[in-house]
């Protein structure tokens, strides 16, 4: 019986069989209508929530979102201190774009908006605003820039030219910007709402995202803001797929001939993890890892850095391959094949016991060894 634990950030977890990929998802985060491309996710990294008790500042996100009571209270003292600094006119003018903004940390995508889901650069001081929203807002209250952040950058653009301000609050995913966000049908459509049996369970849904794969082993995405899908087979091959679900005829990597694996069922070897840098979209750097033969015939995996290809965004550029590391395996199974960013930066490689029942290699078996 499944409780109500939900994934950190809202990820659904991916079950692979052998020909086809399904997407196994919470319909309490991502509703049926956006599995692939919603991500809530909150500024501490945890999945939005239906707070408590009634929110009265930040009240579009008093159903779901990432604030309680007690935080809007403290946004909403926040707001009535900015404006005491303004007339009138200025609360007109100027009222309803300083609510929005400040009410963004509410908002179930505020890790997007505020780049805290990249742990190697600070939290913005303000969200990612659209360009239009941006300018309007810069038009109309840039007196308000100092008295939202003391980001010297944003503040140095008060009265200059809204282009580089708006610039500095420029995000890359232009469906994750501010208001955008809210008015994307894709990522808001039944966004929150739970689903339940008689007993508080949270019911599942299976959605078909791929078939017609020969043993599938990874999915992941490359976090460019295009919504591509890459999906491996253990044979070597690496394919893409594009928001709407369909398959790019041209594989985006290609290594039969090199990966060493079998047809047959059962075989641990191949073309086993695949992991993109996290700043992908400048560097073009992803990471692989799969079993290769070394000389004398020994059996290896091997984790490679590999590039995009600069002539084409959906091609892998072989001939860029540089090898990080090559381990010995002594038996064919057990392979792992894990290849993880973590917060922290670093990139983590899961290797498995190197194979045989009972883990025989090594005083202590490879597992033990540290």
């Amino acid at each position: 019986m499944l409780r109500r634990s939900i994934p950190r950030g809202g990820r659904a977890p991916w079950l692979l069989t052998s020909s086809r990929i399904f997407c196994l998802c919470l319909t309490v985060l991502l509703g049926q209508g956006g599995l692939l491309q919603g991500h809530p996710q909150c500024l501490d990294y945890g999945p939005p929530f239906q707070p408590l008790l009634h929110l009265e500042f930040c009240s579009d996100y008093e159903s779901f979102g990432c604030c309680d009571q007690r935080k809007d209270h403290r946004i909403a003292a926040r707001y009535w201190d900015i404006m005491e600094y303004f007339d009138l006119k200025g609360h007109e003018r100027c009222g309803g774009y300083i609510k929005d903004i400040l009410c963004q940390e509410c908002s179930p995508y505020a890790a997007h908006l505020y780049d805290a889901e990249n742990p190697r650069t600070p939290l913005r001081n303000l969200p990612g605003l659209c360009s239009d929203y941006c300018s309007a807002f810069h038009s109309n209250c840039h007196s308000a820039i100092s008295l939202l952040t003391n980001d010297r950058r944003l503040q140095e653009s008060h009265d200059k030219d809204g282009a580089r301000f708006c610039h500095l609050l420029n995000v890359p995913d232009k469906d994750y910007c501010f208001p955008n966000v809210l008015r994307s049908d894709h990522l808001n459509r039944n966004l929150g709402v739970v689903a339940e049996d008689p007993r508080g369970c949270l019911q599942l849904c299976l959605a078909e995202v791929a078939n017609g794969l020969r043993n599938p082993v990874s999915m992941v995405h490359a976090g460019d803001g295009t919504h591509r899908l890459f999906v491996a087979e253990q044979v070597g091959v690496v394919w893409v797929y594009l928001p709407d679900g369909s398959r790019l005829e041209q594989p985006f990597l290609d290594l039969k001939s090199i990966v060493l694996t079998t047809p047959w069922i059962g075989d641990e070897r191949g073309f086993l993890g695949l992991a993109f840098h996290p700043q992908f979209h400048r560097n073009r750097k992803f990471y692989i890892y799969y079993s290769c033969l070394g000389k004398k015939r020994v059996e290896k995996i091997r984790i490679s850095e590999m590039k995009l290809s600069r002539a084409d965004p959906n091609k892998a550029d072989p001939k860029s391959e540089r090898v990080i590391l090559e381990i010995e395996e002594p038996a064919s199974n057990h392979n792992g094949g894990q290849l993880l960013f973590g917060l922290d930066g670093y990139m983590y490689i899961f290797t498995g016991d190197g194979g045989q029942a009972g883990d025989p290699f090594g005083k202590f078996g490879n597992a033990q060894n540290k």
